[in-house]
């Protein structure tokens, strides 16, 4: 992954305070273009610390330079800086020998052969893959025996633990000039309490017989830095049966899970969410995932054995395990946070891991990662962080696991924050006050003794079954609201403990959508909606009215309307229906229940016609649709109380709220304009009065209940008046007009602006096309309309495809991100830019030349 960002030269020191010490101790240096050369012999007699600590320096900013100008993507970056450090550390070596040899005398074998030491990279510097600023975990070998040749005489061991020393001291001493690198040898056997350097054969007895498997991890990625590559390389194949066991062990995925949640707890414990590495969803859990596939199956699969995270991603993909979309988000995750992590420790020439807390560091990090905002970065952290989490918990989770430590999750107590963090959830303390909440609700209430039974079996396993999913906490408190408020109904307590599918269906629904959640806490009994396997996406039946029952019939309405709109929500979050479907059917609910509200107000025919106008006419409703309606009718008196009641009903507050919000503002002359108007008035308005958008808003309108011969009216004035000619430059004069002062007078989307823009295209060619092709008047959306005008030549065929293509992509994404608790990103750029495209040539100043 590159991430490049217009900088200049100059600029760099004032992003860096890597670079601005650099620059600050050697100020004669300050081209980042040029990288120095690696300091001579003279140079290294001379001053071996200045020496190394400039080049390291000098050499790193360049690395930088180049990084962030794009020349080199991450890996090149890792290897570039890891290279360096080899460099640092040979010459490092080779001074080190030269002064102990001066002390001691050489050290030779019996054969008088030199014995060199063996410095091998663990870590990021095995993997070729070290950030700015990285440590550098070594660990020293040796193979042979022999004595040094000068005046004070010490063994191999001792000679080679003096070099060792030199060594760490030249790389990590701090100086005037900074150091060259920090140094951490304690990844050897027995860490701080053991030797500092190990022969071969001991190293070898020591991980056979003692090695853990935190170890078998740590040496994943063991490779020769300087020194003795033949040692090395001897050590690395000795310990081969070690790292990677020659048959899959079915017992070590109890030892990962362990090793996982106990990296897991250390990570909580040690930092918070703003921590790259540590955290959840950072480089360490990208890291372990990977790694674990490679000790699982390395000693079968020899091409597991990379020690690369990238090369070893690439491996575990091609042999199927993990799939390719997975693996792409891992390979871009890691690529972002790797950037990330280099940015953000060449910005603070710190090690560490946290992102800034202040605005400044903020800033300075978002500009260095070519990011306009803070926002705009964290968005993109979480986002990366959230797809490693997913995968992570995933692969190290089990049912079984769940089940063990489900009895542990319920009820709440102040000390349950480590169990709660094996069993998945993030945010232990958060969960706890939740629980505590309902614990402390529930036990108050007057619950019968099987009800409280059922409560007390159901949550553990309730609990369980959250913390199988990542982020365990989503939809969380809609869970626990819903288990307050079905705890007097014991019966659907013990259908979901009996039934853990359907636990798990309700699980993933919350977990899904925060409106479908919000609805069913509201109006629990929809969970027979939810449940209910077979018919679950069937609209049921209306209910039947009873006579002069008007509430129990508006409550019947209302679970009527909210179990339909439930039905389809799951059927569309579950690919059942897409989103022109949904939207037919919750215009069907709607065009059923005005029917039947107008049926109990009136037991005879009334001389009312209700027209549909805006989504409700097209067919189109969204599921937060309000309802445009029109009233028409015949004969004096206008049948006002007869509008006015249905409109109270439709709008009287229930249980699980309204059945429909009304807007009547649509009716000639707006709210100074009659309620309800004669046919034959409105036919008047409309041929001699209305305005050009009044005339586009017919386009979608539609007869819905009422008298039928009012229907025919309707439509027979709707038919004269879209089927008129009309001056094309000024309809889309108009048209392009109403819609900015749309734009001006209400906020609007990227979804929902390009959705309006693509119906205004579609009805300016309906209102200048239809009296030539009066057909184009019976097609009240875009998408039949679009495929129309092509049809009558008024768009281009390949045109008319784009826009149909376009609407519907728009229309699906609206959908969704209404439905989903983490709505969908805005629309893409290719679509957007499509949509503008055509409104300049169709609407726009393009279209007036």
């Amino acid at each position: 992954m590159k991430r490049r960002i217009d900088i200049e030269p100059g600029e760099l020191d004032s992003l860096s305070a890597y670079v601005s010490e650099t620059w600050r101790r050697f100020p004669e240096d300050r081209d980042p273009n040029r990288a120095p050369d690696p300091p001579g012999e003279d140079e290294l007699h001379a001053n071996p610390e200045q020496a190394l600590r400039r080049f390291r320096q000098l050499s790193s900013v360049n690395i930088l330079w180049r990084d962030l100008t794009g020349a080199t993507d991450i890996a090149e970056t890792g290897r570039a800086i890891s290279a360096l450090a080899r460099q640092c550390l040979e010459k490092a070596l080779t001074v080190a020998e030269e002064r102990i040899t001066k002390r001691h005398g050489l050290l030779l074998d019996e054969h008088d052969q030199p014995i060199r030491l063996a410095v091998l990279g663990l870590g990021k510097l095995g993997g070729d893959e070290l950030n700015f600023n990285s440590d550098v975990d070594l660990v020293f070998a040796y193979e042979g025996r022999g004595r040094s040749q000068g005046p004070r005489r010490l063994d191999a061991a001792g000679w080679l633990k003096l070099v060792a020393r030199e060594l760490i001291g030249l790389m990590d001493s701090m100086t005037a000039d900074g150091r060259v690198w920090i140094v951490d040898a304690r990844l050897r056997p027995f860490g701080d309490a053991g030797a500092l350097v190990w022969s071969n054969g001991a190293m070898e007895q020591y991980f056979l017989s003692e090695g853990r498997t935190w170890e078998r991890y740590a040496w994943l990625k063991a490779g020769p830095v300087a020194g003795c590559d033949r040692t090395a390389g001897n050590l690395l194949d000795a310990l081969t049966p070690f790292i990677f066991r020659r048959y899959l062990d079915y017992g070590i995925f109890d030892s990962l899970r362990d090793l996982h949640q106990r990296i897991d707890a250390n990570s909580r414990a040690r930092s918070r969410r703003d921590d790259i590495k540590r955290g959840p969803g950072g480089i360490r859990e990208l890291e372990f995932l990977i790694q674990s596939h490679q000790l699982l199956r390395g000693g079968r699969e020899p091409s597991l054995r990379e020690r690369g995270f990238l090369p070893a991603l690439a491996a575990c993909t091609r042999l199927g395990q993990i799939k390719t979309e997975d693996s792409t988000n891992l390979e871009q995750a890691y690529g972002f946070l790797r950037v990330l992590e280099n940015r953000l420790q060449a910005m603070t020439a710190r090690q560490g891991h946290h992102l800034p807390e202040d605005e400044t560091g903020r800033e300075r990090l978002a500009r260095l990662m070519g990011c306009a905002s803070w926002s705009e970065l964290s968005a993109e952290i979480d986002h990366h962080r959230r797809q490693v989490r997913n995968q992570f918990t995933t692969h190290f989770r089990t049912d079984q696991a769940a089940q063990e430590t489900s009895l542990e999750l319920w009820p709440p107590t102040a000390d349950m924050a480590d169990r709660l963090s094996r069993a998945g959830f993030e945010q232990p303390d958060t969960v706890i006050e939740l629980l505590d909440r309902l614990h402390e609700r529930t036990r108050s209430r007057a619950l019968s003794a099987e009800g409280r039974r059922r409560l007390e079996r159901l949550m553990p396993l309730l609990m369980a079954e959250a913390g199988q999913h990542s982020p365990a906490e989503t939809g969380l408190e809609d869970l626990l609201r819903l288990i307050d408020q079905i705890s007097r109904r014991s019966a659907y307590l013990s259908l979901l403990y009996e039934r853990p599918t359907t636990l798990q269906r309700l699980i993933r629904v919350f977990r899904s959508s925060s409106r479908l959640a919000d609805w069913i806490v509201a109006a629990p009994q929809l969970l027979d909606d939810l449940l209910d396997p077979v018919h679950g996406f069937d609209l049921p039946s209306p209910p039947q009215l009873e006579p002069n029952e008007v509430e129990a019939n508006l409550h019947a309405l209302g679970r009527w309307r909210q179990a339909g709109f439930l039905r389809t929500a799951l059927a569309e979050l579950d690919g059942r229906m897409d989103a022109a479907e949904a939207a037919e059917r919750l215009t069907a609910i709607a065009a059923v229940i005005i029917e039947r509200v107008l049926g109990m107000i009136s037991e005879d025919e009334p001389d009312l016609a209700v027209i549909g106008y805006g989504n409700l006419g097209a067919g189109q409703l969204h599921y937060s649709s309000d309802l445009d309606l029109v009233f028409l009718h015949a004969e004096d008196p206008a049948p006002v109380r007869t509008a006015q009641r249905l409109i109270s009903f439709m709008q009287m507050p229930l249980p699980g709220g309204r059945l429909f919000e009304i807007d009547t503002r649509l009716r000639p002359n707006g709210r100074s304009g009659m309620l309800v108007s004669r046919a034959d008035s409105f036919h008047d308005y409309q041929c001699g009065s209305a305005w050009t958008w009044e005339h586009q808003a017919l386009i979608r309108a539609r007869w819905i209940a009422g008298h039928p011969d009012l229907a025919e009216r309707f439509e027979k004035t709707r038919t004269e008046v879209l089927c008129r000619p009309r001056d094309p430059d000024q309809v889309r004069r108009e048209l392009a007009e109403m819609r900015a002062r749309q734009q001006r007078d209400r906020s609007e989307d990227p979804i929902k602006r390009r959705l309006t823009d693509l119906q205004y295209m579609a009805e300016l060619g309906l209102l200048t096309n239809a009296a030539d092709n009066p057909d184009l008047i019976d097609c009240r959306q875009p998408v039949a309309q679009f495929e129309a005008l092509g049809d009558c030549g008024w768009l281009k065929a390949d045109t008319a495809s784009q826009l149909v293509s376009a609407w519907q992509a728009l229309n699906r994404q609206r959908h969704r991100s209404w439905l989903l608790r983490d709505p969908e990103p805005e629309p893409a750029s290719d679509l957007t830019d499509l949509v503008d495209r055509h409104w300049q040539l169709l609407l726009g100043e393009s279209a007036d030349k």
